[in-house]
């Protein structure tokens, strides 16, 4: 195994009593390393994290060096400030399911977070002889030593890649991969893979989740974060599934900005109903004639419809052909009732231990609607959480947003947690702003279990 590199992005927080002492505390650092810039900016962010009184005023700051640290203290745009409230929000873990993976996705993460790495690399070997196929070689086709997601330019977005537009031989390859990475067998899997992985390290980070929900495949990481399923289980599961799915009958998946009443009259033995996004979002499957002459249908009518890049239709009636297999193979597992909470697919409720143990609960989730909207919202009206999407992209806090529109403090609750494709900003940076911005809404950060890969001294800083 390759040696971990030290982080290249670091988190500094600064807190104090009254609004005031906080801009004094800001200036007073930025004098300080003005003064010391031969300082590592490690040993700074880790004196500020672990020595300093939490306080109702705060600010927060990722930057990548001493010099650095300087121009971003006094840059108000880079500067995210809060006044804590003295009521505390529980954290809710929100794991997307297929359409947002990507090529690369989390490499940073891979790079420089060992208990990242560790269960990648632990899920990827134990997949290996499943899949016939190492996973870490289609996720990171151009191997580690591909730096260019750490260096200094890597910021914005990418609107060569977000348009489509001429391709370098680096980019052929990722084309390659992501054709391979695209096919349903390695996708669930994949996906899986990550949002576990990410899952663990949030975690030991002290970010623990009080509930969860999961969209389709996503589902399948919060029941074994939740225990239950064991992690073997787990993986077994979604590489069997994915297999038998990459068998059935192609399908085809649309989006259609239709309430679920608005939908209904829609469906027949060719049409289902595979997913409901909000109150006026929701998504058909179906055979690939019968979806193309719905869009059409459709948009003749003016209604802005959108075809999902997908081989199959998920959660329709043709996933019935795998519900056979698919229960044999849970019906050898050992189903625990969930030691956290979360929100079943199928129900659009909390799940419960009978169903979370029934191998037909799961045949149901194969083949049923995901019944997103509803959940979220029952998620919210019982514990107001800060929701974390633990996993590639924004969909589900996009989702999220519009079910709770009634709501206009909500966009403030829902974090993401790993980039989207097109956005270049370093994956570290982007989740250590996340982590900076849980911090800044009143979420205690365990410290010691975020440097517990890196047991170096560091400085006695006085600021």
């Amino acid at each position: 195994m390759c040696s971990i590199p030290p982080r290249p992005w670091q988190l500094l927080v600064i807190s104090a009593q009254t609004e005031s002492e906080l801009k004094t505390a800001t200036v007073n650092l930025t004098d300080y390393l003005r003064q010391h810039r031969d300082l590592k900016l490690r040993d700074v962010a880790q004196k500020l994290q672990c020595e300093q009184q939490a306080f109702k005023y705060r600010r927060m700051v990722v930057c990548r060096d001493i010099e650095d640290a300087i121009v971003a203290l006094t840059d108000p745009r880079r500067l995210l400030t809060n006044i804590q409230e003295t009521q505390k929000r529980p954290v809710a873990f929100m794991f997307p399911g297929l359409g947002t993976q990507y090529v690369n996705m989390a490499l940073e993460l891979y790079q420089v977070e060992p208990l990242f790495r560790a269960c990648v690399d632990y899920c990827c070997e134990f997949l290996k002889p499943l899949l016939g196929q190492d996973l870490r070689e289609v996720i990171y086709p151009l191997g580690q030593q591909q730096q260019q997601l750490v260096s200094d330019n890597s910021q914005g977005l990418d609107l060569r890649k977000m348009l489509g537009r001429s391709q370098t031989p680096t980019d052929t390859t990722i084309v390659a991969a992501t054709s391979l990475l695209n096919q349903t067998h390695l996708t669930q899997p994949a996906i899986f893979v990550i949002e576990y992985a990410l899952a663990k390290l949030l975690i030991s980070w002290g970010i623990h989740p009080a509930a969860m929900i999961g969209y389709s495949i996503g589902e399948y990481v919060a029941a074994t974060i939740a225990e239950v399923l064991s992690l073997d289980e787990g993986l077994r599961l979604i590489a069997a599934r994915a297999q038998m799915i990459q068998k059935l009958p192609r399908g085809a998946m649309l989006a259609v900005p239709l309430s679920l009443t608005e939908i209904s009259p829609l469906l027949n033995d060719k049409l289902s109903l595979s997913a409901v996004n909000g109150s006026s979002m929701g998504v058909i499957a179906g055979e690939i004639e019968a979806i193309e002459v719905l869009e059409r249908k459709l948009t003749q009518k003016g209604l802005a419809c959108r075809r999902l890049e997908t081989s199959h239709a998920f959660h329709s009636q043709m996933m019935t052909g795998a519900s056979t297999d698919l229960c044999k193979l849970v019906r050898t597992f050992n189903l625990q009732a969930p030691k956290i909470p979360y929100i079943s697919n199928v129900t659009g409720t909390w799940i419960t231990a009978s169903e979370a143990t029934n191998p037909d609960y799961w045949v149901k989730h194969l083949c049923q609607a995901v019944l997103f909207a509803p959940g979220i919202q029952v998620l919210w009206k019982q514990q107001y959480p800060i929701l974390l999407e633990v996993g590639p992209g924004q969909t589900l806090g996009s989702f999220a947003m519009q079910c709770l529109e009634n709501n206009p403090a909500v966009s403030q609750l829902i974090l993401p947690s790993l980039r989207y494709s097109y956005d270049k900003k370093p994956d570290l940076a982007f989740l250590l702003k996340t982590l900076g911005r849980l911090w800044l809404a009143g979420v205690e950060i365990d410290w010691a279990g975020f440097y517990a890969q890196d047991s170096r001294d560091y400085l006695s800083l006085s600021v």
